[in-house]
């Protein structure tokens, strides 16, 4: 069953039952809901829905933020174990450690990973903070991808909305770059992408404009994005551990996706801190995919992010 902590602020519901996914966020003031909601959320188990990794991840899959352990992207064979796409954490089932009015704290260990996790969500005035802890409980090191997944959506945001970096640089993916820009670019975000309103700002689309993008954000001065809605009269930024999570993936799907999973169904603006770009392969002098973080046998990896409300920066 979902849970939900709040504060004046903010209402966060959890589900402990998949992934200990964010499933939204509320801000209390003006009843908005900031996360994307997928239009796959309600589905459910059955026979031949699920055709590979991918499908099962995306079937039920809410919209919100997850974390993506030890995997992230397309299931690869790493450490002599097949990873689904995406990794086990965000569809594992974790128990309810604490809870209380404004925080919670949940748990699982993995199986295609020797790894526990821990995940303490709290908010505080106009402030949520995940801290996520990452264990090695076996012997030997071990290497693992981490994603946070929080994607943002509609009423938040729509075609007046924009994003704020510090990130230097955007490195489009390979493959499959989206409507925006081309494969292979390495540019200044605002060089590739419409410029927004204010000093290093993006314009982001709004629903029904079927534009799309898959790159990634690289070279933060400070680490951290803010989606800025003009139409909700607030702004909310995304903070984390740099060092740790020195890349963020970036990706719009704004109804562009005319088949399989979203069938134009899905409204997501996603800044995703990450510890390897997204995809396979260079784009010189940025190496794409990896295996990620090493993790010393029986030691403890912490991250922190955070999301904070705020008021629009000035014109």
């Amino acid at each position: 069953m979902p849970i939900s902590i709040a504060s004046a602020a903010l209402t966060a519901i959890i589900t402990p039952e998949r992934g200990a996914d964010i499933v939204q966020i509320i801000d209390r003031a003006t009843a908005t809901p900031l996360l994307a909601e997928s239009p796959t959320r309600g589905v459910g188990t059955s026979e031949g829905s699920a055709t590979d990794s991918t499908a099962a991840w995306l079937r039920g899959y809410p919209g919100g933020w997850q974390l993506l352990v030890p995997n992230a992207g397309p299931e690869r064979d790493h450490d002599g174990v097949r990873q689904g796409y995406h990794g086990e954490a965000s569809l594992a089932a974790w128990d309810l450690v604490t809870r209380d009015e404004s925080s919670c704290t949940l748990e699982t260990d993995l199986l295609t990973a020797p790894l526990r996790l821990r995940r303490r969500v709290s908010v505080e005035g106009e402030v949520l903070t995940v801290t996520d802890e990452i264990e090695n409980l076996s012997p030997d090191p071990v290497e693992t991808r981490i994603v946070q997944h929080p994607a943002f959506g509609a009423p938040f945001l729509d075609d007046r909305s924009y994003l704020v970096t510090a990130a230097e640089t955007i490195v489009t993916d390979a493959a499959a770059p989206g409507t925006l820009a081309a494969r292979d670019v390495v540019g200044r975000p605002g060089d590739v992408l419409p410029a927004g309103p204010v000093r290093d700002s993006i314009h982001l689309p709004g629903p029904g404009s079927t534009a799309s993008l898959f790159a990634a954000l690289t070279g933060f001065a400070t680490p951290e994005a803010t989606f800025c809605s003009p139409t909700a009269g607030i702004a909310v930024r995304l903070a984390w551990d740099g060092e740790a999570l020195p890349h963020a993936w970036f990706w719009i799907e704004a109804h562009a996706g005319s088949g399989w999973p979203w069938f134009r169904r899905l409204y997501a603006i996603a800044v995703e801190p990450a510890n390897v770009l997204p995809g396979d392969g260079d784009a010189p002098p940025y190496l794409r995919g990896g295996n990620g973080t090493l993790i010393a046998a029986g030691e403890t990896l912490t991250l922190t992010t955070s999301l904070t409300r705020l008021p629009l920066p000035p014109d």
